[in-house]
């Protein structure tokens, strides 16, 4: 299904666009752990929130897009917990989909935080847990 953003925008006011992740293989690794039904959250540091121009809200809906800018899904913010890098549950990394583990989900986000520069141990993370409305796959 083809739908343009004008027209979500029009049908969801106040909706953000935003990727996963920071590169369009891991974009496209992440939506599909989403459709699958195996990531059900995230989690953005500040710099990634400050990039996004505005935090993630509880009851709004935001339009995930894919690499090239083409509207992937439709997801409602049902619940955010900030919580540093290093007070990161087991039941909350888990819920991202990502990995097996705890142990696997430092490892991975601590690389990816390294890469975008941003990374310590007490860094502040908002985690967020999704619901999908719409999938455009």
């Amino acid at each position: 299904m083809v739908v343009s953003i004008d027209a979500l925008m029009a049908r969801y006011p106040g909706a953000l666009t935003f990727r996963f992740g920071n590169s369009a293989e891991m974009s496209a690794q992440l939506l599909a752990l989403v459709r699958a039904g195996r990531k059900r959250a995230t989690c953005s540091s500040q710099a990634d929130i400050a990039a996004a121009g505005a935090p993630p809200e509880v009851g709004r809906r935001d339009i995930a897009l894919n690499w090239d800018g083409t509207p992937a899904l439709v997801i409602e913010t049902v619940e955010l917990r900030p919580t540093r890098f290093a007070d990161m549950t087991e039941d909350m990394a888990l819920m991202e989909g990502e990995n097996e583990s705890l142990d696997g989900w430092r490892a991975d986000h601590r690389a990816y935080f390294e890469r975008e520069g941003t990374f310590a141990p007490d860094m502040l993370l908002l985690w967020e847990r999704f619901e999908v409305v719409e999938d455009f796959g």
